[in-house]
């Protein structure tokens, strides 16, 4: 727990090689999303690739933080590192099959949850740098 306090960048930075990881083992994975009467048929090499750059840079956030000597709130770095990491490592594990959910209303839960975890950063951070 004070690792994800102290040092969240390095959960950033190793959720990396789990991303890779999942995608050699689940090499034929594909996430198949149905919009009214078109389907997306979309790698899980995409969702690698997108995550391991998003995780790149969120963890250049949380180091350039504490370079500057400011500490984020622990709270809401905890919950932006579990809805960002856990929304990317379900999304690239093949956990979801399509026949069972409606229509990819997994997506737009997951979608959600990225956009609210993006937001929690935004704010810890801003916080983090506005505080004395």
């Amino acid at each position: 727990m004070r690792v994800v306090l102290s040092k969240p960048y390095l959960i950033c930075w190793l959720a990396i090689p789990a991303l890779v990881l999942i995608r050699l083992l689940f090499p034929q994975h594909t996430v198949d999303i149905q919009l009214y009467d078109t389907y997306f048929v979309i790698a899980s090499l995409s969702f690698v690739l997108a995550g391991s750059v998003l995780l790149l840079l969120l963890g250049a956030g949380y180091w350039l933080v504490k370079l500057k000597g400011k500490m984020p709130n622990g709270m809401l770095t905890i919950i932006h590192l579990l809805l960002t990491v856990g929304v990317l490592l379900l999304v690239v594990l093949p956990v979801f099959n399509t026949n069972t959910l409606e229509s990819g209303k997994w997506v737009v839960f997951s979608v959600i949850a990225l956009f609210v975890g993006q937001l929690t950063y935004i704010v810890n951070i801003l916080a983090a740098l506005v505080r004395k």
